[in-house]
């Protein structure tokens, strides 16, 4: 197909852009206007930041093209620009915001020719006065997203200014000018001898990338491919494959074991659980408002269409950090303070986080707490565990932060059975997680590093295995159970109730299984009972006609047990036979793995 302007024919062009190149130097000599199209050529480049790996949208670096008007003449362009269809490829899925009231392929991706960042955007070209020097440059346009391809951005029909041609602008034909000197960039004068062409808020979904499920991944890059045309003029685009983002994990998470044995002896244990950024400025505070594109806060805001249906566009929360804790005993409550200062240096800038109050199960709505610490309670759920959630209420964006989250276990109040120990896993991902609904800003998705810490909690109590015990054919048996945790040796004082279990078949051969509690029996102090009478001053009631086995769980750590078996004629024991019980389940040092920050 060719086009013809002004009487010189010239080919439809479709260019791709390859690799970087420097750009043509501007001319050194006076301001000559290129009254007439050669070759535009092209040279695209990027700068990538890191971005999240966990996230679902995540920001990545503006990709800009450098225009000249290189090769020799081929025809004088009345209107002063050319129009052209640019498009990107990505290798993860955009995502770019599409609930703007303007069609379902309508995305919040931005292109922004010769820096004409107006407050008022949209999908088709439109020529508007909304900055001094660019009144002929048509306003920055929204990029439409592919229907069944959703890594790809375009934007047809924008009008490229010719750099240096005479102006001329949507109703206006250019005249050709003789001199540029002190003209350019106004009407009547010329356009600049370089074109920029800015593609900024490209949002993709990094998470599809993989760089955060195992700690030793590195960064992923997030690819751009080019591919520019125009059915006007020659086009040259030099660069078709550019690196736009790095993919890394963004939140690292250790945990620390609590005191041996404190939550069995002082019904209370403190942890520490510690999260980190990946990288520098990966926790972000709330963004401040921005209305053009490239302008502070453009980083973190969804660009607002004015008059077009679209609101403010802000992301309205800071980045919030969910820290998860299952497998908790039951019996045992969990609080955290409600701020939290973080080590670094005084400043503003150190990181700080809020605990949020109400927030839903993917981490939206919500207050957050500000101010002195004050320590908190928080849900707990043997099921689904419990889930803390903070935000960054302070940051600095050019130091990789951490912060050490004090997590205090309390046993419940005047329990003094036995509390089953065992693993506690630890986790911490970015929040809000979940769907991305419109207008609610960046979503993650729960980080699933391996291995996760894990906190061992020691069982606060003693099982006592005792095989043999009977009270059938003239047979009885005593039992002495001991609370050896007052001793001087340095154990914590502890007291608690045993639970009696007795097991095994009746006379008639039926399966029988006998439960009963002691009273609590204080440090130092026995349980004793038989059988046949049992201690009602202890809370042990008669068990008869048995013969089994005893278990004996008791809310206390260090317990012994003692068995004595008799046969007894006429009130006269004529055999008897002692053992030791034994310790089954006793208290395990404690212990963790981490993921180092």
């Amino acid at each position: 197909m060719a086009t013809c302007l002004a009487g010189c024919c010239k080919p439809a062009v479709f260019a791709a852009i390859v690799l970087w190149i420097p750009s043509l130097p501007a001319q050194s000599v006076s301001p000559v206007p290129s009254a007439e199209v050669g070759v535009i050529r092209c040279s695209a480049s990027s700068t990538p930041p890191l971005v999240r790996g966990e996230g679902m949208n995540e920001l990545v670096g503006d990709i800009l093209l450098t225009c000249h008007n290189a090769a020799p003449a081929s025809g004088f362009e009345p209107r002063g620009y050319f129009e052209a269809d640019l498009s990107v490829s990505l290798n993860a899925a955009s995502s770019n915001r599409t609930d703007y009231g303007l069609g379902p392929t309508v995305t919040d991706a931005v292109l922004v020719i010769n820096g004409k960042r107006c407050e008022s955007v949209g999908a088709d070209r439109r020529f508007t006065n909304c900055a001094v020097g660019n009144m002929t440059v048509q306003d920055p346009v929204l990029a439409r997203v592919e229907p069944l391809d959703s890594s790809r951005l375009r934007w047809d029909g924008i009008a490229i200014p010719i750099p240096g041609a005479a102006i001329g602008g949507e109703n206006s034909m250019a005249e050709p000018v003789a001199d540029c000197s002190g003209r350019i960039g106004v009407e009547g004068g010329c356009h600049p001898w370089t074109t920029t062409i800015r593609l900024t808020n490209i949002r993709v979904n990094a998470a599809q990338m993989g760089a955060s499920v195992e700690p030793s991944t590195a960064a992923i890059s997030v690819k751009a491919h080019l591919s520019l045309r125009s059915p006007d003029v020659p086009v040259q685009l030099d660069g078709s494959v550019l690196t736009v983002a790095e993919a890394a994990r963004g939140i690292r998470v250790k945990a620390s074991a609590p005191e041996p044995d404190r939550l069995c002896s002082h019904l209370e244990a403190s942890v520490e659980v510690t999260v980190a950024e990946g990288f520098a400025y990966a926790f972000k505070t709330a963004p401040k408002a921005s209305v053009r594109p490239g302008d502070p806060g453009w980083e973190e805001s969804y660009y607002p269409i004015r008059g077009g249906g679209g609101g403010s566009g802000l992301a309205a929360l800071g980045t919030r950090i969910r820290i998860g804790l299952s497998g908790l005993p039951d019996g045992v409550s969990v609080s955290v303070p409600t701020t939290v200062a973080c080590p670094g240096p005084a400043t503003s800038g150190s990181l700080s986080l809020g605990l949020v109050n109400g927030a839903d199960q993917y981490g939206l709505g919500g207050t957050v707490a500000s101010g002195q610490p004050i320590e908190r309670s928080v849900p707990t759920s043997a099921e689904d565990g419990t889930a803390v959630w903070y935000e960054v209420a302070r940051a600095d964006p050019l130091a990789v932060e951490y912060c050490r989250i004090p997590v205090k276990l309390t046993r419940s109040a005047g329990s003094a059975e036995m509390l089953q120990g065992g693993e506690v896993t630890v986790t911490a991902s970015l929040a809000p997680a979940g769907p991305r609904l419109a207008g609610q800003g960046v979503r993650f998705v729960e980080s699933n590093p391996s291995p996760r810490p894990r906190i061992q909690l020691n069982n606060c109590g003693t099982s006592l295995f005792f095989p043999f015990v009977t009270n059938r054919n003239n047979f009885d048996t005593a039992i002495v159970i001991t609370n050896t945790s007052a001793d001087p040796l340095g154990s914590r004082f502890q007291a608690g109730r045993c639970r009696l279990q007795y097991h095994n078949s009746n006379a008639e051969g039926q399966v029988d299984l006998v439960a009963q509690t002691s009273v609590e029996l204080q440090a130092g102090k026995n349980l004793a009972f038989t059988l046949s009478d049992g201690n009602v001053l202890q809370g042990v009631d008669a068990v008869t006609d048995f013969q089994g086995y005893l278990v004996a769980e008791c809310g206390f750590q260090h317990g012994q047990g003692f068995a004595f078996v008799t046969e007894q004629i006429n009130g006269a024991a004529i055999l008897a036979q002692g053992y030791l019980a034994e310790i089954v389940q006793g208290s395990r040092d404690a212990g963790v793995t981490a993921n180092e920050p």
